[in-house]
């Protein structure tokens, strides 16, 4: 063994150009908000679902719809969090 940790992030984009590079980085980030979002859109999707199978229309899109939120919205923090211990980790 060369002693060289495949895994280690620097020594994997060496020869990228520096638009690779800044888009490997921002993509932790990404991945967070696309929770945030589908976090969002499952919850509203459920509630209209349900709303319509039950005729409670809207009460229970809007309460899908904060469920959704709240889901997303705690998704996205610990997704965010846990990028930045890593960071600080190196």
């Amino acid at each position: 063994m060369d002693g060289h940790d495949d895994r280690d992030p620097d020594r994997k984009s060496a020869g990228l150009s520096g638009f690779a590079r800044a888009m490997r980085a921002a993509e932790p980030y990404v991945q967070a908000s696309w929770s945030l979002a589908g976090g969002v859109a499952l919850g509203v999707l459920a509630g209209y679902y349900a709303d319509r199978w039950l005729g409670t229309s809207p009460w229970l899109l809007i309460a899908g719809a904060c469920l959704g939120m709240a889901a997303g919205i705690y998704a996205f923090v610990k997704a965010v969090l846990d990028v930045e211990r890593r960071k600080a980790r190196r």
